[in-house]
């Protein structure tokens, strides 16, 4: 049986066993780089954690500074409304004493008015025109006259100093102002004092 297939020389020999040494060597290798190494994957895990403790305790102290910031805007809310609400009260309670001392020099200005000999003379439109300012700067301040005259009589903003028999004025009605009193902000700063009718003439009823 004849072939024409060469025998294989020497040379063809070694170089076929040397590339097969070669690739024996190359195959381990290949093996290692795919399965990865595992120094490297440990040290990835290590860092990895640490990064995630890292930003949890980040996400705790932002969360922490949270509560803190609504803490003191609360605090300073509650603080700006009280020192609103002790001011409004200081400012009331001034403007209340500076009118309350300004009543009494009102009422004489007034007085001096009515028991002017001389109501057209010059004196006594002076004193009105002084009468007439000091209530509108006392009114820009929040100052409320009680009115009284042919009111009924109302015991929370009158006070009864006498009771008269009158024909012409109804019983409980308020026949005569014997010194105007005043609110302010809503709030009675004096009572109107006043007589109050206690109706007609038990003689005249009678008949």
């Amino acid at each position: 049986m004849t072939t024409n297939e060469q025998p294989e020389t020497e040379l063809e020999r070694k170089l076929h066993a040397e590339i097969e040494k070669e690739s024996s060597e190359d195959a381990p290798e290949s093996d290692a780089e795919e399965a990865g190494d595992p120094s490297i994957e440990s040290e990835f895990k290590t860092v990895s954690s640490d990064t995630i403790d890292t930003l949890a305790a980040l996400e705790t102290q932002v969360e922490e500074l949270k509560d803190q910031l609504l803490r003191q805007r609360a605090e300073f809310e509650n603080y700006r409304k009280r020192t609103s609400r002790e001011v409004e009260r200081f400012r009331k309670t001034a403007t209340e004493t500076v009118i309350h001392d300004i009543l009494p020099v009102l009422d004489n200005l007034e007085l001096a008015v009515s028991h002017a000999e001389d109501s057209d003379s010059a004196i006594a439109n002076g004193v009105s025109m002084v009468v007439k300012q000091l209530i509108e700067v006392l009114e820009r301040s929040g100052l409320e006259c009680i009115e009284a005259q042919g009111e009924a009589f109302d015991p929370n903003v009158h006070e009864a100093v006498s009771q008269i028999e009158s024909d012409d004025v109804p019983k409980d009605i308020v026949a005569q102002e014997i010194q105007r009193g005043y609110k302010l902000g809503g709030q009675i700063l004096r009572p109107t004092k006043v007589v109050v009718s206690s109706g007609a003439a038990k003689a005249k009823q009678s008949k």
